[in-house]
């Protein structure tokens, strides 16, 4: 691979990352990270989800989604739920404190990408658009290899 793709592909996250803001730690207006949000709003998108789903979905560490589900518990937004006749799987589920920081985390994403591209032309929000949708085409291409 050539080496200044290489350098140009990591200065584009490192800048995306900055401009997203997720590496604070109250991420969109919560109390959580940014991986904490990312990882309740897959719960909220797949409702029934067990762990080992959740890190085939977001590919993370089991250790850590373990960590996080305990985290959640206390907290008071999730359950879960043995499944029957399985061997300890459980099923997890957003508990409504749950489902409403999801929502808020949504809306908040929603906020937030909107003031962020306030002043953008239509034109240039569409391009933008485009470009991200050729991004994500072509790295799926590589993820099917």
């Amino acid at each position: 691979m050539n080496e200044d793709i290489i350098k140009k592909i990591r200065q584009f996250n490192r800048y995306y990352t900055i401009w997203l803001d997720v590496m604070g730690k109250g991420y969109l207006g919560t109390g959580f990270s940014w991986s904490e949000s990312r990882v309740l709003f897959e719960i909220y998108s797949n409702q029934g989800i067990n762990a080992a789903e959740l890190c085939g979905h977001l590919n993370i560490d089991k250790s850590y989604v373990s960590r996080l589900l305990a985290k959640f518990e206390e907290k008071g937004v999730i359950t879960r739920k043995l499944v029957p006749g399985s061997k300890g799987v459980k099923k997890i589920y957003l508990t409504d404190l749950g489902k409403e920081e999801a929502r808020r985390i949504d809306r908040n994403g929603d906020k937030q990408i909107s003031a962020k591209l306030s002043n953008l032309e239509e034109e240039d929000c569409g391009r933008l658009c485009e470009a991200m949708a050729l991004i994500e085409e072509i790295l799926s291409k590589n993820d099917k290899e």
